[in-house]
Order: structure tokens, then C-alpha cells, then sequence
């Protein structure tokens, strides 16, 4: 299994419409994409300097499976609609 997991920090001129809109985008990736096993996400609820705003964590079968994710329209079309709201993003896959 490969686990994926992104932070993201918003921009500060970022609206709630705006956050709740990725989030909804997000959630609905399972449906569209049969590569992901699983997929949680939230908002943080803590409050730190090194803190970003928002965490996804998704589940592949393996590295084949996350790159046909990566690589296909869904995925690319959901960054081209929501990456503007988000000023730093944090990603790292592992192995579990």
C-alpha cells in the first residue's frame, strides 16, 4: 500500500467558499478515480506557526496506482480549479 498525504496553507485573501469548495472536490475524488482505496481530510484545528490549514490523506495500491492518479483528467483538473488558494503545499508518499 502507498499512502499519500498533502498539506495545504491558504492564501489569506482564500474565502470559506472557496476552502469548502476544494474540500467538497476532495471528497468527491473517490467516486471519479478507482486508483484510491481511501481518502480522509480535514481542517485543522490547531494553531502553530509550522501548522498549514488543511490535510489530505489518500491511499493507493501501489506507486503505479498513484501515478495513473496523478496523471489522469480528474486529478489535473481539480488542481487547475482549487491550486489557486493555496499559497504552500507539503506532500510526501510512504510506503505501509
Amino acid at each position: 500500500m502507498l499512502r499519500h498525504i498533502v498539506l495545504h496553507r491558504y492564501k489569506p485573501e482564500s474565502t470559506e467558499e472557496q476552502r469548502l469548495a476544494l474540500r467538497a472536490a476532495i471528497e468527491a475524488m473517490p467516486a471519479e478515480m478507482p486508483e484510491i482505496r481511501a481518502l480522509v481530510c480535514g481542517f485543522n484545528v490547531g494553531k502553530g506557526s509550522n501548522h498549514h490549514d488543511f490535510a489530505v490523506v489518500t491511499d493507493f495500491d501501489d506507486m503505479a496506482a498513484f501515478r495513473r492518479y496523478m496523471d489522469c483528467a480528474a486529478h489535473k483538473d481539480y488542481v487547475a480549479r482549487h491550486a489557486g488558494i493555496v499559497e504552500k503545499l507539503a506532500a510526501i508518499q510512504h510506503e505501509w
